[in-house]
């Protein structure tokens, strides 16, 4: 995971967000996913607006495994860091909402959200330190973190499942292919921010610390 900086909210989903908190007004949470599951058709979260803000802040990677999401447009989906089913009133509000590739969406699908440990990239500025990248193509909590960080991580880590097979055999090509090709780094160094690679910088930055530090 990385920073990401979240644009201002799209203006369709503000007046969405509006028109249906003041549907739901007095309902109970209840009642409140009913009314909206009922009327899907008519209030919207993934509108090709909030696409576009979502294309913008995440360079069109998932906010949690950071893959690359081919076919945005289609393939992009919004992930509610609080459920719907739990915050009914919160499902059009732009804090809540992130980018997520399927597979993290399904993955994490409809588990409660815990607020002690959930890591919100477009909050936490330094969230690239709660996680190590190993030469398996595994990833876990920083060895730095304190107690407390190294639980935040590892619920991110489990509820994204963000060692998942084919996260972790592709990150392990990758360290590979680093340590194979002498000027690998210095062609992602030329890259631009919405590079599909520039998220791996983290990857190789961890290396080479691990390296000079502990001879790994």
């Amino acid at each position: 995971m990385i920073k990401i900086n979240r644009t201002y909210t799209p203006k369709a989903l503000s007046k969405t967000n509006k028109e249906f908190k003041l549907a739901i007004a007095g309902m109970s949470t209840k009642d409140a996913y009913d009314f909206y599951n009922a009327h899907k058709k008519v209030y919207y979260y993934n509108t090709a607006e909030t696409k576009r803000h979502f294309k913008k802040m995440n360079h069109e990677r998932c906010s949690f495994c950071t893959k690359f999401i081919q076919d945005f447009e289609d393939e992009m989906t919004v992930e509610h860091i609080r459920t719907k089913r739990r915050y009914p009133q919160m499902i059009f509000q732009w804090s809540n909402l992130l980018c997520a590739c399927r597979t993290c969406n399904t993955k994490r699908s409809t588990r409660a959200h815990d607020s002690r440990k959930y890591l919100d990239p477009a909050k936490i500025v330094d969230i690239e330190r709660y996680f190590s990248y190993k030469l398996d193509g595994t990833i876990a909590a920083g060895r730095e973190l304190d107690s407390i960080e190294k639980e935040k991580a590892e619920y991110m880590i489990e509820l994204y499942r963000l060692n998942r097979e084919g996260l972790v055999c592709k990150r392990r090509e990758f360290m590979r292919d680093l340590m194979s090709e002498d000027g690998f780094y210095e062609e992602l160094k030329k890259m631009d921010t919405s590079s599909q690679n520039i998220i791996f910088l983290s990857v190789f930055a961890y290396y080479r610390r691990c390296k000079e530090k502990y001879g790994e």
